[in-house]
C-alpha cells in the first residue's frame, strides 16, 4: 500500500516568496511512496504541478491544500496498487471499481465526486506528458483508440465560469455542486421510514414518530437551517393554523427565526400546505396531552420529561436515527441542511416553470431567483446562482411530479409513491402476496396516523 510522508521542514528558500523566516522553514512538503518505498514519480509530478510547479510553492494554492490532495491522491494510488495496475493502464472500468472502492470505504458521495475529479486530473495530467500512452481523451470521435474518456463541464457561480473534468462513472451521485446535497423525494422516503428501523429508537411511540414527522416537516417546508427550526415556536404554528378551515387560504408561519447571514436577527415567512400544518399539529397536540403543564413554547421536547431539547441534542438527532437505520449507507451523505438546498432548488424550479409558462422571458433566472431570495432571505442572488443549475437541471431531466405546484403535503405525496411502488414491485413478481399485503398495511397506516387525511 502506498503511503505519503511529510518533508516538515524543508528549506525551501529558492521557492518561497516570503520573506518570513518562519515561512520557509515550517511549510511542509508531501511525497507519496510506493509500496515498496520507492518514490511514485508520476504521483509526485502531479503534486508538484498542482503546487504551482517547479519554481512556486504556498502560494496558491497553500502548501495545507497541496498536503491535502496529496492524501486524496495516494488513495487513489493505492487502489492501482490493489488492482496490480500502473496510470499508464488505468481505463474506464478502473473508474468505476475506484467508485466502488471508496463506496465500501463509507466515503460519502459528494466526497468521492471530489476524489474522481482529482483523479481526472491526474489522468489529464499524465495523458498530456505522456501522448504516446494514449491514455485519456475528451474527444468521442476517438473514443475507441483511448482507453479514459473524459467530460467537460462548466459550472456559473455568479459571473464566473468554473470548468471541472468529469466522467460517467459519477452519475447518479450528488452533482452540479458538491457543496448542495440536495435530498430527492426517493431520499425522503428513505428518511421518513428511518425512524421505524433505528435501533436508536427500539420502540416507537406515536410521540416519537410525531416528533420526526414534525422535525422532517418543519426543515421541508421552511428551508431552515436547524437552528433556526429549534428556535421556532409551537404559537408561531398555531397562529398559521388559525384559518386551517379556510381551504381558500393558504397558511403562512411567521417568525421564522435567521440566525446567519445578513439578515440575521430578524424573522421571515414561508407559505405552507394545510396538509403540511396539521402534520405539525398532530405533534404539538400528542405534546401538550403528554406534557399538559409545559411553559416553554418549543416545539421540540424530551419524550421523558417534556423540557426543550437543547440545540446540540437537536442538530445531531437524525443522524443518530439514520446512522442506526437500514438506511444509514443510502442516506449518508444527507444531512440537515439538505432540506435547505432542496427547498431553495424546489422554490426555484416552481419559479421557473411559472414564469415559463406565462412567456419567455430574457431575465427569468434573475427574476425567479429574486423570487426565492425574498422568501429565503439570502443576501443577494449571486449566492442562488448554483440552485439555479440545479433547478433546471431538475426540470429538464427529472419527474414533473418532482416539481410541486398543486400545494399537496411531500408527505402525503412521498406515501403515495410508495404504495404505487408495492404494486409495481407486486405485479412484476419481486415480492410475495404476503411482503405486498404488509407493506401496504404499513403505508396505509403511516397515513392513517397523518391528521390529514384521518378525516
Amino acid at each position: 500500500m502506498s503511503k505519503v510522508i511529510i518533508a516538515k521542514e524543508p528549506n525551501l528558500s529558492f521557492l518561497l516568496t516570503s520573506r518570513k523566516i518562519t515561512d520557509k522553514t515550517s511549510c511542509q512538503v508531501p511525497l507519496i511512496l510506493k509500496k515498496n518505498g520507492q518514490l511514485d514519480w508520476d504521483a509526485n509530478a502531479f503534486i508538484t504541478y498542482i503546487g504551482g510547479g517547479a519554481q512556486v510553492y504556498n502560494i496558491k494554492p497553500f502548501a495545507s491544500t497541496v498536503i491535502k490532495k496529496a492524501y486524496n491522491l495516494n488513495i487513489f494510488c493505492s487502489f492501482l496498487e490493489y488492482e496490480n495496475t500502473s496510470i499508464s493502464e488505468v481505463n474506464d472500468s478502473n473508474l468505476y471499481e475506484f467508485v466502488d472502492y471508496l463506496k465500501d470505504r463509507g466515503v460519502a458521495d459528494s466526497t468521492i465526486i471530489t476524489h474522481v475529479r482529482l483523479v481526472l486530473k491526474y489522468i489529464a495530467f499524465y495523458s498530456n506528458q505522456h501522448p504516446e500512452a494514449m491514455l485519456a481523451t475528451y474527444d468521442k470521435n476517438e473514443a475507441a483508440d483511448y482507453k479514459v474518456h473524459i467530460g467537460e463541464k462548466i459550472f456559473r457561480k455568479g459571473y464566473r465560469e468554473i470548468k471541472y473534468l468529469t466522467h460517467h462513472c459519477v452519475e447518479g451521485l450528488i452533482h452540479i455542486d458538491a457543496g448542495i446535497e440536495y435530498i430527492r423525494d426517493h431520499e425522503l422516503e428513505k428518511w421518513l421510514d428511518a425512524i421505524n428501523c433505528t435501533t436508536f429508537h427500539p420502540e416507537i411511540d406515536d410521540f416519537l414518530l410525531s416528533r420526526w414527522q414534525a422535525l422532517t416537516t418543519l426543515l421541508e417546508i421552511t428551508g431552515s437551517r436547524i437552528t433556526e427550526v429549534h428556535r421556532t415556536k409551537r404559537s408561531s404554528v398555531k397562529a398559521a393554523a388559525a384559518h386551517l378551515l379556510d381551504f381558500k387560504k393558504a397558511p403562512v408561519i411567521r417568525n421564522i427565526p435567521i440566525v446567519k447571514g445578513k439578515y440575521k436577527g430578524k424573522t421571515r415567512e414561508v407559505r405552507v400546505t394545510h396538509d403540511d400544518i396539521q402534520i405539525l399539529l398532530w405533534h404539538i397536540d400528542l405534546m401538550e396531552q403528554k406534557f399538559p403543564s409545559i411553559t416553554h413554547d418549543s416545539i421540540f421536547v424530551d419524550s421523558r420529561n417534556g423540557n426543550a431539547l437543547k440545540p446540540s441534542y437537536l442538530k445531531n438527532y437524525a443522524k443518530k436515527i439514520i446512522n442506526e437505520s437500514k438506511y444509514s449507507r443510502d442516506l449518508r451523505h444527507i444531512t440537515n441542511h439538505s432540506f435547505r438546498h432542496r427547498f431553495i432548488t424546489l422554490t426555484v424550479a416552481q419559479e421557473l416553470k411559472r414564469l415559463g409558462s406565462t412567456g419567455s422571458f430574457q431575465n427569468i433566472l434573475t427574476v425567479a431567483a429574486t423570487a426565492c431570495r425574498k422568501i429565503t432571505m439570502h443576501a443577494s442572488n449571486d449566492t442562488l446562482s448554483r440552485y439555479i443549475h440545479l433547478a433546471s437541471e431538475l426540470i429538464h431531466l427529472e419527474s414533473i411530479d418532482t416539481v410541486r405546484e398543486d400545494g399537496a403535503s411531500t408527505q402525503i405525496k412521498v406515501r403515495i409513491h410508495q404504495m404505487l411502488k408495492i404494486a409495481d414491485y407486486y405485479n412484476s413478481n419481486e415480492i410475495s402476496d404476503k411482503e405486498a399485503l404488509n407493506s401496504l398495511l404499513t403505508t396505509i397506516s403511516e397515513l392513517r396516523r397523518l391528521p390529514s387525511l384521518i378525516s
